[in-house]
């Protein structure tokens, strides 16, 4: 489809009194290996007007934009074609540049996370979702995708951002936001995909998409799970091929069967066949982290590349030159 004759319409609202329908660019960054998602959002130079939400123009002319906006304002961004909104973004005001054109830069619900108290508690049972109980608010959802038990987990005087970057790093944990209230929280490889969207690289596909298919035969890995014991001894479960690339994680007092499953767990998670580069389509499909791309490539006749692929990341863009460009970064074979 040619998105080259319809207008593009955006609207950006800043702590739900001031909106903006024009800017000079915008950029989202969103995946499930990071936690926070993040935009960028440019204003023009010379930008002397907004309006308030029920559309009231507010001249800011002549006047610091500090005094319509700080750190921590909620920020909504939505955008379509041809008047057709959809909110894209939603999140808060993490830094508000101080050169012209005017910058802002914003993060998604994990910046409450980082402003979260403090907690300090020890996990028993090492489950997963206990963990995230007792230290993720209750006001959000958890969608934990598998009954994880990592050992024995002590809290230390930590946000729950903190936590969630303790699990990813030492344990491949990931969790993202798909929404302001629903955390999701698990290893890749066993998130579902709920929406699926469809991509013909003669109809949708633009030309800049720069897809590499690899083989995970061409990525050889070894993956190491080590575990201490209240005796002091550490068990060892390795699974891959040896002397190639090597991932270790360590977890306290997992037993032989459990670091078994983790292991497996990781290896399959890293080891897939896949796509390098990215997909880069319009503002249609809307693509989101944990979606997934059902793919048709006419020109390879043995149709070895078409199937559904696990979403992994989506990068926007909306600008002069692009429009609006959503690019998005294939992972495993669903």
């Amino acid at each position: 489809m040619n998105y080259l004759y319809h207008n593009i319409s955006l609207r950006i609202t800043i702590a739900d009194n001031l909106q903006f329908t024009v800017c000079q660019s915008i950029h989202i960054e969103s995946s499930v290996q990071v936690l926070a998602n993040n935009a960028k959002i440019e204003l023009p130079r010379e930008f002397k007007n907004a309006v308030d939400e029920v559309g009231k123009s507010i001249n800011i002319s002549g006047k610091s934009i500090l005094d319509f906006m700080k750190r921590g304002d909620a920020v909504k961004i939505e955008f379509g074609y041809d008047g057709k909104l959809q909110t894209e973004f939603e999140g808060y005001i993490e830094k508000v540049g101080a050169e012209t054109p005017l910058l802002l830069e914003c993060e998604d619900e994990m910046f409450q996370l980082k402003k979260a108290p403090r907690i300090t508690k020890f996990i028993k049972s090492g489950k997963l979702i206990d963990i995230l109980k007792a230290v993720v608010p209750a006001k959000y959802t958890i969608e934990c995708n598998g009954d994880y038990s990592i050992g024995k987990w002590l809290i230390e005087d930590a946000t729950p951002y903190n936590v969630l970057e303790e699990l990813r790093d030492k344990a491949g944990i990931r969790a993202y936001f798909k929404n302001p209230t629903t955390l999701c929280v698990g290893m890749i490889v066993d998130f579902k995909a709920e929406t699926v969207h469809k991509f013909n690289f003669s109809e949708n596909v633009r030309r800049g998409s720069s897809l590499k298919f690899e083989q995970k035969e061409s990525k050889p890995l070894e993956v190491t799970i080590k575990s201490k014991q209240k005796t002091g001894k550490e068990l060892t479960y390795s699974v891959g091929e040896k002397g190639s690339n090597t991932k270790i994680i360590t977890m306290p007092d997992l037993t032989q069967e459990e670091m078994k499953v983790w292991g497996d767990q990781t290896y399959k998670s890293l080891s897939v066949d896949g796509f390098e580069g990215t997909l880069d389509g319009w503002c249609e499909p809307r693509t989101k982290p944990g979606d997934a791309a059902q793919l048709y490539r006419p020109f390879y006749k043995d149709r070895h590349q078409d199937g559904r692929y696990f979403i992994e990341s989506v990068t926007i863009d909306i600008n002069a030159s692009d429009g609006i460009k959503r690019a998005n970064n294939l992972s495993y074979k669903l």
